[in-house]
C-alpha cells in the first residue's frame, strides 16, 4: 500500500538510492552535501510502498513568502502512477498560505506538462525570468 508521509528527519541511507536511480550525480558524487541538505530542508515528504522509500519531495525556503521545490524524485519503476502528483499535492496543501512556490525543471513537454497539471506556470507568464549563480570553480 502506497503512503505519503512528512518526515522530520531523513537519513541519507534511506533516500540516496532515489538520487542514484535518476542519475542526479551532483548529489551522488557529494553524499555529504546531500546529507547536510536533507537536514536543512524546510520539509521532506516520502512516498512509501510498505517500508520501501519510492519517492521524495524536498522543499527549502522560509515557508511563508517563498518556498522552493528543490527535489522531486520517484523511482523510475514507480513513475506514471500518480506518486509525484500525490507528493506535490501533500506538500502544497501543507503550505497553501505561502506567497509563492517556485521550482526549476527540465524544459521537456512531459515535465512541463506535469507541473502545469499541478497549477504551476512559467515565469514568463509574469514577465519574469529565472537566474542562477553557480560556483563553477568547485
Amino acid at each position: 500500500m502506497m503512503t505519503i508521509r512528512r518526515q522530520e528527519i531523513v537519513k541519507l541511507e534511506d533516500v540516496l538510492h532515489l538520487y542514484q536511480a535518476v542519475g542526479w550525480t551532483n548529489y551522488t558524487h557529494q553524499p555529504q552535501m546531500l546529507k547536510k541538505a536533507l537536514s536543512h530542508s524546510l520539509a521532506i515528504y516520502l512516498a512509501l510502498d510498505g517500508d520501501a522509500v519510492v519517492g521524495l519531495v524536498r522543499l527549502v525556503g522560509d515557508g511563508f513568502s517563498s518556498i522552493f521545490v528543490q527535489d522531486l524524485i520517484v523511482l523510475p519503476s514507480y513513475q506514471r502512477q500518480g506518486i509525484g502528483s500525490d507528493l506535490m499535492k501533500e506538500a502544497l496543501g501543507d503550505f497553501k498560505d505561502a506567497y509563492q512556490v517556485q521550482l526549476v525543471t527540465e524544459q521537456t513537454e512531459k515535465t512541463l506538462g506535469f507541473y502545469r497539471s499541478l497549477g504551476f506556470e512559467t515565469l514568463s507568464t509574469y514577465d519574469c525570468t529565472g537566474m542562477i549563480w553557480v560556483d563553477r570553480k568547485r
